[in-house]
């Protein structure tokens, strides 16, 4: 008697402690599941929140169409005022003479948001749209990249993690024509030569061992012209080469004495670190 008692003392135990169990892993997961409904309802409520800053812009802009250029700041919040969004409309003959456009950038805490705009047949056409987060964003210029002699679209930003020199260019070609952009190419440590129609930068990795390189615009291509790096086992020598190496030996390429005269004007901090090694 004893015995059978004991067993389903036991038995009941264990039963109960499986339905605890079951309610705190139930719970566990009620709470899991709250959150990311709580977090996806944030983010539709920002996403939110910023069309409707924009439409607001697009909305004051229009009123100055008529006008050559015009440029205007302002600061606004969000319904639940959590965090103001710093908006700037720029307007006129901003890459091109022959059109007008409509730049209007959103800054957040975690993101930068920039909208291009084209006036045509009355009314503002989405020609570009760019979002760059995680406070990345450095500046954003209309300047010639391929040599065509009109302005392009140029977004620099900065990594917020990596080990070495990483200056980062995403360019959108004017499309003169339409009055559009293309999609986006990206450079890392770029000096741009418009009238050569030529890039020349530095590539991504450490002093000593990342390269020099050389590309040249090909109507809306991009060819690779060719790589120079210091010579690993040769001190005070260099390798021009056609394609990438790492750490290359004069084998690999054609031997240089010292570094060709054209890339002493690529970007100071760039040539400083390719040079760092010596």
């Amino acid at each position: 008697m004893q015995k059978t008692f004991l067993i389903l003392t036991v038995l009941s135990l264990l039963n109960c402690n499986n339905i605890v169990k079951q309610k705190l892993n139930y719970t566990t997961d009620t709470l899991k599941t709250y959150s990311i409904k709580d977090e996806q309802k944030k983010d539709l409520n920002d996403s939110l929140g910023l069309s409707k800053i924009l439409d607001s812009a697009l909305k004051y802009a229009w009123q100055f169409r008529s006008k050559e250029f015009f440029k205007h700041d302002f600061e606004a919040y969000p319904d639940d005022t959590s965090f103001v969004v710093t908006v700037q409309i720029i307007y006129g003959h901003l890459f091109s003479q022959g059109e007008k456009h409509l730049l209007i950038r959103q800054e957040v805490p975690w993101a930068t948001y920039c909208n291009v705009y084209l006036l045509q047949d009355e009314q503002f056409k989405a020609v570009v749209k760019r979002e760059q987060g995680g406070m990345t964003y450095i500046d954003d210029t209309a300047q010639d990249v391929n040599g065509d002699g009109y302005k392009d679209f140029v977004v620099h930003w900065y990594p917020s993690s990596g080990c070495c020199l990483a200056e980062m260019y995403n360019v959108y070609l004017y499309q003169s024509q339409e009055g559009d952009f293309t999609h986006d190419y990206q450079f890392i440590n770029p000096t741009f030569f418009p009238k050569e129609k030529i890039i020349r930068g530095l590539e991504y990795g450490h002093p000593g061992e990342a390269g020099l390189y050389k590309y040249k615009w090909n109507g809306l291509q991009i060819d690779t012209i060719e790589f120079i790096y210091p010579c690993y086992n040769k001190k005070n020598k260099f390798v021009k080469m056609t394609h990438q190496e790492y750490r290359p030996t004069g084998s690999e390429g054609v031997i240089l004495n010292k570094l060709p005269k054209e890339y002493a004007e690529i970007d100071s901090n760039s040539l400083r670190r390719f040079f760092d090694r010596y």
